[in-house]
């Protein structure tokens, strides 16, 4: 059948012949027959990934949940799948300012699944907390050929150093350190008080131990019992176990008494609990208002005389008691009371006293050997004894009155006057020998004197501020031979030492909350206390992240260090 059809439509005809392939009975023309084929392929290719990324598992944990300040969580971290695993990108995640995180180690595990050889990737971090409380740890993320994944490890809860609270059956456990007087003076008495606070009693068959401090700096007295007693904070019921020290101190200024402990046997997992530390300003005596015969006794007293009999011969021994009694409100110290001092008396000879009796904590008595050299009605005069009283900051003296004497010629009838002159022979042949004694002494005191002369004195300390400088210039000088995490730990280590060494300490590692604890115990101002702890925990960053630092910037951290240490040095010079 022949068909008759004009020029355009004979053309646009030619050119479907050309554009046209035959698919059975259908006619698809080419382009949109390469559109369904591309669209096709993106979406085999969508559900290929999308298979492979269902095949894909993260995984973050935490253990332990709850902690202390001073204690370590473990952070996990793990990416696996059901298909031959390549190209693993190292998780990344950043927990600051509540979390230092420090790797510790990573794994790669092989396996077969369903036949097929895959593999699994570990990471095991520790995480140093930095802040109490509750935290809501932010996402980890993962790359598995350029696909991101992301894994949440939880919240943590991280509690104070000297509190702990026992989530299976809600009880609290803290410990707190107090003394009675923050502000003492030299050998004055205070109290030292550590509490264990406690709503329930551990489960456990050990019971709680407590280490106390050294107390280096003191003289330290123990008392007999220890007490336990219920007290009512906050709505509940606590039993507090209290343990009691009397301290005396024996240099003055700032001491710091370090934290006590107290460790909680819990099954598996033994807390440590630390009360603060207690700073003490122990103040020196006053030199203003201060007795001539005042030889040291901190506290309140009082003070009696008695003679064993009141009537004797001549060059015959009566014996003179001196009772001193601590009558205060336990402040004093009857360790710094030592035998009155007796000026000499004409017509008596006095030997040096014995202490008769010490067995009472308040009470000392001293005896006295008294010679009557004359014959008569003789007298005794009072003996004074000074001490401070650092309740009303004030010396005070106590006197007792005299005591008359009834002194009879000795029954052998020798004279007085002849017992004088046997007594002035006795000393004569007693000074010969003292004599050439204190002259022999002064000629080898001459002797070393001069060979002393000739030796260099020892060299003066030197001041925490010079020393301090003295390391940040040579840090300065050596900045870009080290790398970033030895730097900030060298800077690190200079703030440290200096905080110590204002505090006549050993040198140790500090935590931001110790550091804050001495600046306020210098005296050092907010302003400087909050850019000391910003260059420290910059430093710690840098120390436990893999960031470099450039010149500029290390200049910079100790610029800053060199203008605090300035700072206090102009307002708290040593």
């Amino acid at each position: 059948m022949k068909t008759n059809v004009d020029k355009r439509y004979s053309n646009r005809n030619s050119i479907a012949d050309i554009d046209v392939i035959k698919i059975g009975s259908f006619n698809i023309p080419l382009l949109s027959s390469l559109g369904y084929i591309i669209t096709f392929s993106l979406l085999l290719l969508v559900f290929t990934t999308d298979v492979q990324s269902n095949d894909v598992k993260v995984e973050a944990s935490v253990t332990p949940r709850h902690i202390q300040l001073n204690e370590r969580a473990t952070l996990e971290l793990k990416i696996s799948g059901n298909t031959l695993m390549k190209h693993i990108g190292a998780p990344s995640f950043n927990f600051l300012p509540n979390f230092l995180a420090v790797p510790l180690r990573s794994k790669t595990t092989p396996y077969l699944v369903d036949n097929r050889l895959t593999v699994s990737m570990a990471w095991v971090y520790e995480l140093i907390p930095q802040k109490t409380g509750q935290v809501a740890l932010s996402d980890v993320r993962f790359s598995y050929q350029g696909v991101p994944y992301n894994a949440n490890p939880g919240i943590i809860t991280v509690g104070s150093v000297d509190r702990y609270i026992d989530t299976a059956t809600d009880g609290i456990h803290k410990v707190e350190a107090t003394v009675s007087n923050s502000k003492p003076y030299l050998n004055q008495a205070i109290e030292y008080q550590f509490r264990y606070l406690y709503t329930t009693i551990l489960p456990t068959r050990e019971s709680p131990s407590y280490v106390l401090p050294t107390f280096s700096d003191f003289l330290v007295e123990e008392p007999s019992d220890n007490t336990t007693t219920t007290t009512r904070t906050h709505g509940r019921t606590y039993h507090v176990d209290e343990y009691v020290r009397r301290l005396y101190p024996r240099k003055t200024g700032k001491i710091l008494i370090p934290p006590a402990q107290l460790k909680l046997p819990i099954k598996g997992n033994p807390k440590i609990l630390k009360t603060k530390s207690v700073a003490l300003n122990v103040q020196p005596l006053p030199e203003i208002g201060k007795p001539a015969n005042f030889d040291g006794a901190i506290g309140e007293y009082s003070i009696s005389t008695s003679v064993d009999r009141r009537r004797l011969e001549v060059r015959n021994a009566l014996t003179l008691s001196v009772t001193v009694t601590g009558t205060g409100t336990g402040t004093g110290n009857i360790n710094t009371v030592t035998a009155p001092k007796i000026t000499p008396m004409s017509g008596f000879r006095t030997d040096s006293p014995i202490l008769a009796q010490r067995n009472s904590a308040n009470t000392r008595i001293y005896e006295y050997a008294i010679i009557p050299l004359k014959s008569g009605i003789l007298q005794l005069p009072g003996i004074e004894f000074s001490y401070f009283n650092p309740t009303k900051e004030t010396y005070q003296t106590s006197k007792t009155g005299p005591i008359s004497l009834t002194v009879t010629p000795n029954s052998n009838g020798t004279a007085d006057m002849e017992s004088d002159s046997l007594q002035w022979v006795l000393w004569l042949l007693l000074g010969i020998p003292v004599l050439a004694l204190a002259v022999g002494g002064y000629l080898i005191y001459r002797s070393k004197t001069k060979q002393g002369n000739n030796k260099s004195p020892s060299d003066p300390p030197v001041d925490p501020s010079v020393q301090a400088m003295s390391s940040l210039q040579s840090l300065e000088t050596n900045e870009t031979a080290i790398d970033a995490s030895s730097f900030v730990e060298s800077l690190t280590g200079i703030i440290h030492r200096y905080l110590c060494d204002r505090q006549e300490m050993a040198l140790q590692q500090l935590t931001p909350q110790e550091i804050q604890d001495m600046c306020q115990q210098i005296g050092i101002s907010e302003t400087d206390q909050k850019e000391l702890l910003d260059i420290v925990t910059k430093c710690n960053y840098h120390r436990f992240a893999p960031v470099p630092l450039t010149g500029e910037e290390r200049a910079s951290l100790i610029s800053r260090v060199e203008t605090v240490i300035n700072n206090i040095y102009r307002d708290h010079p040593t």
